[in-house]
């Protein structure tokens, strides 16, 4: 047997984890951090086509990653890891998008990525509708509803659940797309107590024209794919990896039901890095914040206010919708970042990293900005308030952004 011996490099590695409810600025901040690394890959390590990753080129191009990685107008490929929920339909119409803006990604998926059908999506959707004042707070993509699947084991586990990996033989994705059609719906409208479903849906729900879409869309989707497991990151050197959602969204937050049903921090990041080699590698992990916190759907919201904490907030992404509403605001609690940041960064213990912070949206604040530290209100200076979101969380180094794209962020150091 060869003796392995030690690599002459070490693989550069970053990760990018929104350390709120989502819409932090994860999109701007893979972008900025793919384009200071060289040969690089972006690893989406949870979620799924529910994120909403907003990215702004300097010449002006724009595009909204679900399935992508955010570093794609840099050119970094895009590695889903078997933590990733694809969903075919909504794969095929972002690669689209991405083609005329004059993109062609290049895309890993591993096999044991869970996929979503329609059938999860309008089953998400009904549920959402149903519980009116009460829901949840979805986008109504069908994330919670394909691992829900996933998971049943009555009569036979496995029975109802599908895979990238099972995909690709017609016959056998055909015959589950009968099984979940005529014996998983059924099934999952009874747990929810759903009884009575809405025209448009039960129309849909009865069509056989949705699984013959759908399997036309997973055919396009293998085709723009290559297979490949998480030893693949060991080839590049540089790897990003980019989270999805927040921390206050994850799936074992004191928020629960009103979360996503994911790992949103450093629990799949690590182990990756093990899977892939990578584990004694350093690792900078960055916290991302707005200058003010959002929230996109129902549930607890401890500083939210009545509206925009700044007349010059603009957001184009965020656009109300039937399942989440609109947009929500509130002010950044300092002490509960720092809480929320420390107790990811137990998930990292053995690596060497080191931790920073990024603050973006600095360019919405009017005139001063406004934060909650110690329990208490406070107004000051925008260079001030940065100083104290860096020493209040106990982090020395990160980043600050003054606007949408990868040229407004700069690097800042406390030491």
């Amino acid at each position: 047997m060869a003796a392995h011996c030690r690599p002459l490099f070490m693989t550069e590695v970053k990760v990018v984890i929104g350390a709120g409810f989502g819409d932090e600025g994860k999109g701007l901040m893979t972008d900025y951090l793919a384009s200071k690394m060289n040969s690089g890959i972006v690893v989406r390590f949870n979620g799924g086509a529910q994120a909403a990753h907003t990215v702004v080129t300097p010449d002006g191009r724009r595009h909204v990653f679900g399935h992508f990685g955010s570093g794609t107008f840099v050119g970094f490929p895009t590695y889903l890891s078997r933590f990733f929920v694809v969903n075919p339909p909504l794969f095929v119409k972002e690669a689209a998008s991405l083609n005329k803006l004059g993109v062609a990604p290049v895309v890993y998926v591993d096999r044991a990525c869970l996929v979503t059908t329609p059938y999860d999506m309008m089953l998400n959707q009904i549920a959402e509708i149903i519980r009116g004042d009460s829901r949840h707070g979805s986008c109504g993509i069908g994330f919670n509803e394909t691992i829900t699947r996933s998971l049943v084991d009555d009569p036979s586990p496995g029975l109802f659940s599908l895979t990238v990996g099972d995909i690709g033989d017609e016959d056998l994705l055909a015959y589950k797309l009968w099984l979940i059609k005529e014996e998983y719906v059924p099934l999952r409208l009874a747990q929810l107590g759903i009884t009575s479903v809405p025209d448009l849906y039960a129309d849909l729900l009865a069509s056989d024209s949705v699984i013959d879409h759908f399997i036309e869309d997973v055919g396009t989707l293998l085709g723009a794919v290559t297979p490949a497991d998480s030893r693949i990151l060991s080839s590049f050197s540089s790897v990003l990896f980019e989270g999805a959602q927040g921390l206050l969204l994850d799936q074992s937050h004191k928020f629960f039901p009103h979360v996503t049903r994911s790992n949103t921090g450093m629990q799949n990041v690590a182990e990756l890095l093990v899977e892939a080699g990578l584990n004694e590698c350093p690792v900078e992990i960055v916290y991302v914040t707005r200058t003010y916190m959002t929230r996109h759907g129902a549930g607890p919201f401890p500083t939210e206010l009545p509206d925009k904490p700044y007349t010059g907030i603009e957001d184009l992404t965020n656009i109300p919708n039937p399942y989440q509403g609109a947009l929500r605001y509130g002010l950044l609690d300092l002490d509960f970042l720092a809480e929320t940041v420390r107790n990811d960064l137990r998930f990292a213990d053995g690596l060497d990293y080191e931790a920073k912070l990024a603050i973006t949206c600095l360019d919405q604040v009017d005139h001063k900005a406004r934060y909650i530290v110690d329990s208490e209100q406070v107004d000051s200076q925008v260079c001030d308030f940065v100083e104290k979101v860096f020493d209040t969380a106990g982090v020395r180094a990160g980043y600050v952004s003054f606007g949408p794209t990868r040229i407004t962020v700069f690097a800042v150091s406390f030491r």
